[in-house]
């Protein structure tokens, strides 16, 4: 009970209520607000192609070291497997060869440099129909399309990064001719070359491998990436890419390594922690492409890029993917093909599979210093 002007005034118990909770929350924000780090600024940046947002927890201060720690035990890999169909010796445990590079010898025999051949466990299907069909309200279409893996080197044991140049320039290779071969088709033009190495990036053979899917459909990433740098084009008049190349060869704040032909940055808007993208100097809307002192160049980049990503982050699992312009699609000048690399090291959760913003938890700039720092590991 209270007194007010003279007169008695009985409180009301959810007045009371009502005040105490509103102190309550008022004193747990200033509790909040004292235990804030003043050096978290986290920073939402923009996708200069694409024109998604991430979010940049800027101030976190996450070191190599913090990834390092939880990497994944490295078991010792022999330099043959009996047992393994990508060995020397089992190729009769894989589907006919379509392609290879060898010195002499026989087709699905050794020796070969790299094998390339149909997966036995396909995501899809040549021998599937392409006509599309409707499901009620739904579009459908069997799983028509190509999925390919080019068996690297005959050695059971080596990432790319511990291949001597020769051997990863006959991967590249691999690479163009695959490309060439589906782009010369009518059915089969889209393209993605990738790369899963560890059991965090969805490996499930540990001889060195990447893949390759033909598809009848554009992927959405490449769509979306086809219209941001037509629309950069059309306002600006050139490349989006090319613009992104020139800026950061200038600033030097996110770049691992330069030369001739090649870039290699941390991603500004990277998704992932330490997202780094490897982009040729030449405008270029296709790998395939590459011209032949390109093709050695990049080969060199890429294996030291995946040598100092190995030294940095313990070997941790990483997948890739070439992106280039497929060969169906008109007026794309705008387009430049370009590789993106994203090692494993964070898992993501609800709000990123929610909203599609991701949550990067190194700043790009604080990446591309420690793979600066860091000397490309050696086998």
């Amino acid at each position: 009970m209270t007194l007010v002007g003279g007169m008695q005034r009985m409180r009301e118990p959810g007045n009371a209520r009502l005040l105490s909770g509103r102190f309550s929350r008022g004193r747990g924000m200033a509790n909040h607000q004292v235990r804030r780090d003043p050096d978290f600024q986290p920073e939402l940046r923009k996708n200069l192609v694409t024109r998604e947002w991430v979010i940049i927890a800027k101030g976190r201060g996450k070191r190599p070291s913090d990834f390092a720690q939880q990497g994944e035990p490295q078991v010792a890999v022999p330099e043959y497997d009996e047992k393994c169909p990508f060995c020397p010796g089992n190729e009769s445990q894989t589907p006919p060869e379509v392609f290879a590079m060898r010195d002499g010898g026989l087709r699905n025999a050794a020796p070969w440099k790299v094998r390339v051949v149909p997966n036995r466990f396909a995501a899809l299907r040549i021998d599937a129909s392409d006509r599309p069909r409707e499901a009620g309200i739904f579009a459908v279409r069997d799983g028509f399309g190509a999925h390919e893996v080019i068996v690297e080197t005959p050695r059971h044991d080596l990432d790319l990064w511990q291949m001597d140049t020769d051997q990863v320039e006959s991967v590249i290779e691999a690479y163009r001719q695959r490309f060439l071969f589906y782009e010369s088709g009518d059915a089969l033009r889209h393209v993605l070359i990738f790369r899963n190495h560890g059991v965090k990036a969805g490996t499930s053979l540990a001889h060195p491998h990447s893949q390759l899917i033909a598809a009848p459909v554009m992927p959405r990433q490449l769509q979306v990436e086809l219209r941001g740098a037509a629309d950069y084009w059309e306002y600006l008049g050139r490349c989006v890419f090319c613009a992104l190349v020139d800026s950061e060869s200038k600033s030097e704040e996110r770049t691992v390594l330069q030369t001739e032909h090649f870039i290699v940055v941390t991603a500004f808007a990277g998704r992932y922690p330490f997202e780094t993208w490897i982009l040729p100097r030449r405008h270029a809307i296709r790998f395939a492409d590459m011209s032949e002192a390109e093709a050695c160049d990049f080969a060199d980049v890429l294996r030291e890029t995946l040598g100092r990503i190995a030294s940095c982050l313990n070997q941790p699992s990483y997948n890739y993917a070439i992106h280039s312009a497929p060969a169906t699609e008109h007026n794309v000048r705008a387009y430049h093909w370009h590789m993106e690399i994203f090692p494993r090291i964070t898992t993501l959760g609800g709000f990123e599979l929610g909203s599609e913003i991701y949550i990067n938890v190194v700043t790009p700039e604080d990446a591309a210093k420690y793979l600066r720092e860091a000397a490309p590991a050696t086998a």
